[in-house]
């Protein structure tokens, strides 16, 4: 029976398997070590903090009267509350209770809740706020030095972190969407390619045609073969390794994506190029033309009007050329599967 539209199970930014996953919420730059640094995610206030070297990452609500933590500040290691001096450590037990004798013990129950784990990794601060199932991706062009890293501005999309991941996986619309900076009409057709499963994560390696990767106006300058490979990485990260073997340019693109809430996913995109030197005019260039990329993708994202993937294969019409966006679909319907089954109280 064809699901409808009521019944349907939808993967959005507030599925409760996702509190089981990393997920980026800052640049690293952006945490200043002597304060913390208010982050949302999932629907949730966050307060990322360093203290003693070490990051940690509090619900950002103090067990005493929910001020915000993140509005407190760093004393000897410890996270300060800005309304009555309620301290913690990293682990966000309660050290110190100003207003009380010093003598007396500190109830478990003032202590703040943590997130399972923080990482910094791909330049980014990522959280855990469960134990994870999912490892946190790979891109080996982030540590290869024949490559120069050109970081976009983060940016907020009016889209769930599902719907970015599977647009920048999907190769069939690009000869539509993408015409003014890289795609070419001449090549609508998705040929054959096949998806190979690991885990949590999957890889497809596809060869199309495009314009050249610097023709970027109106007019197409001709087109060359590109070699596009996908690895995805549960829940959202998405690794695109873009060559051109006929000059042997290599373009790697990492999308990592902060669902923020509901409706709101933010994007940190960074892209790795091995064509051109490590100067602010030229990767200046990269970026710029990334952004109009994903302008082109954004544009069209933010006119759906249900912020959500479906996982009822009933809902949507899928081709032979949607094998790569489908198995994105399975996988995120397995990762709610298993979290769903895992909290389930046995009988």
């Amino acid at each position: 029976m064809t699901a409808t539209m009521e019944t349907v199970r939808w993967f959005d930014n507030d599925d409760p398997s996702l509190r089981r996953c990393w997920h980026p919420v800052a640049r690293i730059e952006d945490l200043d070590a002597d304060s913390p640094l208010p982050v949302r995610l999932l629907g949730e206030d966050w307060c990322v903090v360093r203290l003693g070297g070490r990051l940690s990452a509090f619900v950002d609500r103090c067990t005493h009267r929910l001020a915000p933590l993140s509005a407190g500040s760093i004393v000897d290691d410890t996270l300060r509350c800005v309304y009555h001096g309620f301290r913690f450590d990293g682990d966000g037990s309660c050290v110190e209770v100003p207003a009380q004798d010093s003598t007396l013990p500190i109830p478990a129950r003032a202590s703040c809740d943590t997130a399972a784990h923080v990482a910094e990794h791909l330049g980014l601060i990522w959280i855990a706020p469960d134990e994870p199932l999912v490892g946190l991706p790979h891109v080996p062009e982030h540590d290869d030095p024949t490559f120069v890293s050109c970081p976009l501005p983060p940016s907020e999309w009016k889209a769930s972190a599902g719907q970015m991941a599977d647009n920048f996986l999907d190769p069939g619309h690009l000869a539509f969407l993408h015409l003014r900076t890289f795609a070419t009409i001449e090549d609508t057709r998705v040929g054959d390619y096949d998806v190979e499963r690991d885990g949590w994560s999957y890889s497809v390696r596809y060869r199309h045609q495009t314009q050249p990767l610097r023709g970027t106006g109106d007019e197409s300058p001709g087109t060359v073969e590109r070699e596009s490979h996908w690895v995805f990485t549960a829940p959202h990260h998405v690794y695109l390794r873009l060559s051109y073997p006929s000059d042997g340019v290599v373009l790697t693109i990492s999308f990592c994506h902060q669902p923020v809430d509901a409706t709101t996913t933010r994007l940190f995109c960074t892209d790795y190029r091995n064509d051109i030197a490590d100067d602010p005019a030229e990767s200046g260039d990269a970026v710029a033309f990334q952004l109009a990329v994903a302008a082109e993708d954004r544009a069209v994202l933010e006119l759906l009007r249900r912020k959500a993937v479906p996982l009822d294969a009933g809902v949507e019409f899928h081709s032979r050329a949607d094998r790569i966006t489908v198995e994105l679909r399975r996988i995120l319907a397995e990762l709610a599967a298993t979290v769903e089954s895992s909290s389930t109280p046995s009988r």
